[in-house]
């Protein structure tokens, strides 16, 4: 008889639980679990979800038109799926719904990057990527996403990789950037789909935050069969709490993607919504405008008081500034934390040192947040080295910044 470890897929420890002893994993030594914490009173500018006093209303009124019939039964996706495929100008079978972006993003390391092995990651990303590829021991190759001080978006890195991967991979690129919030144009997110197809290679789109910017490559799904688009309702339609996304994909990997039976993670009540919203297009429209619109007054506000920063275009339901100041991006979140606003700093991801990144909410919120950000100082420019002029907002000089 062969015992348990004789047996495991791969690497095991011991687990000692109060003297009962049982055999689990390595996978997840050395990575982070932390469940979200209440902090009353706080104004989370952290998470990015989409505070609009429009989007409040749109949503709330839908929520309050639902019946009980929407929460007791399992869902029919049917209904729902026929409005995606108007949203998104495909058909029904390329549309996979999925328990949020992270869920996504799990299913296609799961089922689409396992297989291979291999993983080109255009950093920076959503830090689910690592995550699940870690848990699946996954080999990640991290690329350049974004060069300079301050940061612009370069094709060129991942093109790079995906002309010497030694065989087929999965090459995981976001557009618009996030946490950057930087843009790739139409025409390098072509590039990246026709390198990729040539060499065997599936591309994998995380585009998030596309709505907020008018960005779609629905398009290229439909032309590329080896393009897969991950794609966040949860985000554009103020639906963090429900955890509501989609795989867009050719219909064989759909098929093939359905069999981990992510749609038995989708709650009714996310679906049910979801059908009444997404044939919305025109309001949803409205609100995304409003919060470009919102956008545009803070930085604007900011700007006028720290000449000296940048903000990374164009943006999405955040803005992300540079500081000539690498210890200004701490700075800002430890000064706004201490007046019980959340933002993020992000000197500890790559391309982004100098680097904080704050989401949106209404107008008087973020009028005090910019107030508060006055007192923000960056150090002396003789107390730092190497700070060259820039732009007052950075966007790549390769693909262009505005929307494609």
């Amino acid at each position: 008889m062969t015992g348990p470890e004789d047996q495991a897929s791969g690497p095991v420890r011991t687990a000692d639980l109060d003297g009962f002893r049982f055999p689990l994993g390595t996978e997840t030594l050395g990575l982070t679990w932390q469940p979200r914490e209440r902090r009353p009173g706080a104004l989370n500018l952290k998470s990015c979800e989409l505070q609009h006093p429009w989007s409040d209303q749109l949503v709330g009124n839908e929520l309050a038109a639902l019946t009980l019939a929407d929460t007791l039964a399992y869902p029919f996706q049917d209904r729902a799926l026929d409005a995606l495929r108007v949203y998104h100008g495909l058909e029904t079978t390329r549309i996979l719904l999925t328990a949020g972006s992270d869920n996504g993003i799990g299913l296609v390391v799961d089922a689409l990057v396992r297989p291979v092995g291999r993983l080109l990651l255009q950093e920076p990303a959503f830090e689910a990527w690592r995550h699940y590829a870690s848990l699946r021991r996954v080999r990640v190759t991290g690329v350049p996403g974004v060069v300079g001080s301050p940061p612009v978006a370069d094709p060129e890195p991942l093109l790079d990789a995906m002309r010497s991967a030694p065989g087929p991979c999965v090459a995981a690129v976001t557009n618009p950037g996030s946490p950057s919030g930087l843009l790739f144009a139409a025409s390098a997110m072509r590039r990246f789909a026709e390198t990729a197809g040539a060499l065997g290679h599936l591309l994998v789109i995380d585009e998030a935050y596309g709505d907020f910017v008018q960005v779609s490559h629905a398009a290229l799904v439909a032309e590329f069969p080896h393009v897969v688009v991950v794609h966040s309702y949860s985000k554009a339609f103020a639906l963090a709490g429900l955890r509501v996304a989609a795989l867009l994909l050719h219909p064989d990997l759909r098929e093939h993607v359905g069999r981990f039976r992510a749609e038995n993670a989708v709650g009714a009540p996310g679906v049910a919504l979801l059908e009444r919203l997404a044939p919305q297009g025109e309001r949803w429209r409205d609100i995304w405008r409003d919060v470009r619109a919102v956008r545009e007054e803070f930085v604007d506000r900011v700007l006028a008081t720290h000449p000296e920063w940048r903000v990374l275009q164009p943006g999405a339901n955040f803005a992300t500034f540079w500081s000539p100041d690498p210890a200004t991006a701490d700075a800002a979140r430890d000064h706004l934390a201490a007046h019980r606003v959340r933002i993020r700093s992000l000197s500890d991801m790559p391309g982004l040192r100098g680097c904080f990144r704050v989401s949106l909410a209404d107008r008087p919120r973020m009028a005090r947040v910019a107030r508060l950000l006055d007192a923000v100082t960056d150090r002396p420019a003789d107390r730092r080295a190497g700070v060259a002029a820039a732009p007052a907002t950075a966007t790549s000089p390769t693909t262009g910044g505005g929307a494609p």
